[in-house]
């Protein structure tokens, strides 16, 4: 017998173990003789040897077969890619200056992959042919060769410099399925604009010229994106467009005529969704147009040195998430410091590790350019940059059948065998579009459109700081939750306008979800959350039975003496379906509409569908035309943490 790898499972229980092990023997591996108990530090620990003949789907970290460059991984190739394009100018790609770590913080993943533009792979190694599917690491394809400059102090693996798509493969790969990889799309420039530059040339063979520096409708570097996507989609027909990452405008502030980026931009997205529409099948939601591109911020010296040209330019990214294109701040960290740039100050030597920072480059052989505070420095894109361009692909991009199975929604219907009867025409996929959506670990939680205030027995209401609400949770999503609760006689409501998109719930049906937990302890009878959305009108032809107000939803949270309970608030309250036996986990509520103009509901209780119900009118009072939580009594109340809200209506019609 010839094992191929090997490996050990640690477990601190015998059904941990078994979990461990049952996992890996699903991954390719096989136990090796039976566990043992070992003591470490930590406390006792049970080891399984485990050995595999033959490829596997997890990384096994292996050493090249002459003992020199980086640390790789073997495993079997992935079966798909989730693809992502990386597209715009110089902070899109490779220009982070400090020393490449290849063994270490940027060490490659067997099932991340790009598509190739140099001859070879790497530097004097292997060759390639353009488009083809060969591995990523820190220095990628883009359409300018970063490739050749090196830090002085860099070995042949550590050649270029560092940019963070690898970075954001690496943070999506703990999301999607064992059998799946990403596939990285390199198209940036650095130095780009939609207002200045030289427009050079393309081929279908070597894409866009390393001249090509302008973006905009048909230009070179349009359309080396564009082909350059339909090629890894082309590469398999399982292949998924998950997202495309876009980094641009620092050199359209520069000019007179900054304040018409937007609009450029804005057409080149339409044009890149029209041109991709025979692919719709294999894009996320079964449309180009659902396919988000995520706008990255730039370093805080464009903000400093051109203020208001960055506000027309960069706050116009920020206007654009009903179109699926969403921006994501860089300026400053958590703690309100400037994100790391190669300025050296910000980028030092850490000798004790072989880092060498930005300050190492002292010419135009080895830097990017003289004006280091320019581009984000190599810590702050394998960190912060690729930290939250990952976290906006989750959440725009990740929270769907197609990205947690990798399964496309069915674009035909089966026909009978050969011969028999006439072929259906094709169907087009049922997508979903998001009309609203809460993650408290998103960015500039303000900008997602809640208002959150407290309602006294008597006076105003009081206006609270969202953000302030923010506290940490490890399993909530990015580790943030909202912690929603209240002083003695108020009551907390966290509120968003939802003008005309009850009705097109209605219409063409859809889900609002909301992912909650509750701490402390069990008390009979006490509220939890409600859930209203009170209308101002129903749709032609639709009626509520009953008396009281036309709500759309009118639903609470309640326990009694053992369980947490769904409750339809209405004369009387009705009991729609239960989560059991209260507990503090983390748990998910959702209501299914049918669409069609059909007033049946569908409770989904932790991803468990219950009995369809049929709303009517309820004596429950709202805020007309906005979606309300709230703590419901000024009695005492359950705090509830609450780490995303989300309200989605299918795009086409039910009935269509």
């Amino acid at each position: 017998m010839t094992f191929k790898h090997y490996d050990v499972v640690r477990a601190a229980s015998p059904s941990d173990l078994a979990d461990a092990l049952a996992q890996k023997i699903r991954e390719g591996w096989q136990p090796y003789g039976g566990p043992f108990s070992s003591y470490t530090d930590d406390g006792a620990a049970l080891i399984q040897a485990i050995f595999a003949e033959g490829n596997v789907t997890t990384p096994v970290v292996v050493k090249p077969s002459d003992g020199e460059g980086a640390v790789i991984s073997t495993t079997s190739n992935p079966e798909y890619y989730f693809v992502v394009a990386l597209a715009g100018q110089s902070n899109g790609m490779a220009y982070g200056e400090g020393l490449p770590l290849p063994e270490t913080y940027d060490r490659p993943d067997p099932r991340i992959k790009q598509l190739a533009r140099r001859s070879t792979v790497t530097p004097g190694g292997a060759s390639c042919n353009y488009n083809d599917i060969i591995p990523a690491d820190h220095c990628l394809h883009d359409v300018q060769d970063l490739s050749k400059f090196s830090h002085p102090k860099a070995s042949a693996a550590q050649y270029g410099c560092v940019g963070q798509g690898l970075h954001i493969a690496k943070k999506l790969l703990p999301f999607i399925p064992a059998n799946a990889g990403i596939l990285l799309v390199p198209c940036c420039r650095g130095g780009s604009a939609f207002l200045a530059g030289d427009e050079g040339t393309f081929s279908e063979s070597t894409g866009a010229s390393e001249t090509s520096a302008r973006w905009g409708v048909d230009k070179p570097l349009y359309k080396d994106l564009l082909t350059r996507t339909q090629a890894a989609l082309k590469a398999n027909p399982k292949n998924i467009l998950l997202a495309v990452v876009w980094m641009q405008g620092e050199f359209d502030l520069k000019q007179g005529a900054y304040a018409t980026q937007p609009g450029l931009f804005d057409s080149m997205v339409e044009k890149y969704r029209s041109d991709l529409s025979e692919f719709g099948g294999q894009c996320l939601g079964g449309s180009p147009s659902s396919v988000p591109w995520i706008c990255g911020d730039t370093t805080y010296y464009w903000k400093q040195t051109y203020s208001s040209q960055y506000d027309a330019v960069y706050g116009a990214y920020k206007t654009k998430s009903a179109k699926k294109i969403f921006f994501v701040p860089f300026m400053t960290d958590e703690n309100g410091r400037n994100v790391g740039t190669n300025e050296p100050s910000e980028d030092p030597d850490v000798a004790d590790i072989g880092y060498y920072g930005a300050g190492g480059r002292t010419d135009a052989k080895t830097w990017t350019t003289a004006d280091r505070k320019t581009h984000f420095g190599s810590w702050a894109r394998r960190g912060i940059i690729s930290d939250r361009l990952a976290t906006a692909i989750l959440v725009h991009a990740g929270r769907n059948a197609e990205f947690i199975t990798g399964k496309q929604p069915d674009t035909v219907k089966p026909t009978g065998p050969s011969g028999e009867g006439t072929e259906r025409e094709p169907e087009a996929p049922v997508s979903n579009r998001t009309l609203m959506s809460l993650l408290a670990s998103g960015e500039d939680l303000a900008s997602q459109g809640w208002r959150y205030y407290h309602k006294p027995a008597s006076g105003d209401n009081v206006n609270k700081n969202i953000a302030e609400a923010v506290v940490s949770d490890a399993g909530a999503t990015g580790g943030k939750a909202l912690q929603l609760n209240k002083p003695e006689n108020h009551i907390w409501f966290l509120e968003h306008d939802a003008a005309g998109q009850g009705v097109e719930l209605l219409k063409k049906g859809g889900c609002v979800s909301v992912r909650f937990k509750l701490p402390g302890s069990l008390v009979p009878n006490q509220f939890a959350l409600g859930i209203y959305w009170q209308l101002s009108s129903l749709p032609e032809g639709v009626t509520l039975a009953e008396e009281g107000n036309d709500m759309l939803m009118s639903f609470f949270l309640q326990t009694d003496a053992t369980n947490l309970n769904a409750m339809h608030h209405k004369k009387p309250n009705a009991k729609l379906d239960t989560f059991g036996v209260f507990d503090n986990g983390w748990h998910t509520l959702a209501f299914e509409f049918a669409g069609n103009n059909s007033i049946q509901v569908t409770p989904v209780l932790d991803e468990k569908r219950g009995t369809p119900f049929t709303l009517v009118k309820s004596p429950a009072s709202g805020a007309a035309d906005k979606l309300q939580l709230t703590g419901i009594s000024k009695a005492a109340t359950y705090t509830l943490l609450i780490d995303s809200v989300k309200v989605e209506v299918n795009n086409a019609d039910a009935a269509a």
